[in-house]
């Protein structure tokens, strides 16, 4: 056993491959520990009797287990799959997948500034993790001008922060978010369906929203986009449009 050796602490969570499956065991290779194997005895497996250890678990399957023993000299870990909560188990689960996407990040990251990736664990990952704690989070919030304002605040280089957002913006897909609001609308003149039905086209082609009509007088404004603040921001101009504009008609309207 060398200095160097990594090891899990008794109660941590950790991530594993299912390796081996025994009529009363269950073997697991843990992906933060150098493969080492922890072992779960059919007792740990489930919170309920278990009969058929494979109805329970598969070979390949990935994991979260509870550290229930840990014998350095005899190199033996003994794991609990039944006592990890579904919440913990689904919180390590997006941990890891963060860590694994921030690790890769890191490597075009390293190329980018011509560093070898110890050099920039040593000399960038470790300011990050004392002033933010996670490496993921940082490339995700450099992805916004707030974010990426804050990593200078906080003392990153700027050689640095504009690394990290190009290496961002290149590997970290945004999701599509749909901004949405309902709006009354009402207006009494004898054709003030049309005019309300002018008021929203208008509206539509100007902010570029989508819209859908509910049941009278209940419209919905629609903005898909990747920015969500952006979104926010052109929904309420729109609504703040079409109130407007109905009340030139001597109509109303009002946001639910």
């Amino acid at each position: 056993m060398t200095k160097e050796e990594k090891w899990p602490e008794r109660g941590e969570l950790v991530i594993g491959t299912v390796v081996r499956i025994n009529p009363f065991s269950v073997f697991i290779s843990l992906e933060e520990y150098d493969k080492k194997e922890g072992m779960v005895h059919i007792s740990e497996v489930a919170g309920k009797w278990v009969r058929d250890i494979r109805k329970f678990v598969k070979l390949g399957e990935k994991v979260v287990a509870k550290v229930m023993y840990v014998n350095k000299e005899k190199r033996h870990i003994t794991l609990s799959l039944k006592r990890v909560r579904k919440y913990d188990a689904e919180e390590k689960m997006r941990e890891y997948k963060k860590k694994l996407k921030a690790e890769k990040m890191l490597k075009v990251l390293a190329k980018k500034l011509n560093m070898s990736l110890e050099e920039v664990n040593e000399k960038i990952v470790s300011d990050i993790e004392e002033i933010f704690g996670n490496v993921f989070d940082v490339f995700q919030m450099a992805l916004t001008p707030q974010g990426y304002d804050i990593l200078i605040k906080k003392g990153i280089k700027e050689k640095w922060a504009k690394a990290i957002k190009n290496v961002a913006e290149e590997l970290i897909e945004i999701k599509e978010k749909t901004i949405k609001k309902i709006i009354e609308l009402k207006c009494y003149k004898p054709n003030g369906v049309n005019i309300i039905k002018k008021i929203l086209i208008d509206a539509k082609k100007q902010y570029g929203i989508e819209i859908k009509y509910i049941s009278a007088p209940r419209y919905s404004l629609i903005f898909k986009t990747k920015n969500p603040k952006e979104g926010e921001k052109r929904i309420k101009e729109a609504v703040e449009y079409i109130i407007k504009k109905i009340e030139n008609f001597d109509g109303n309207g009002k946001v639910e």
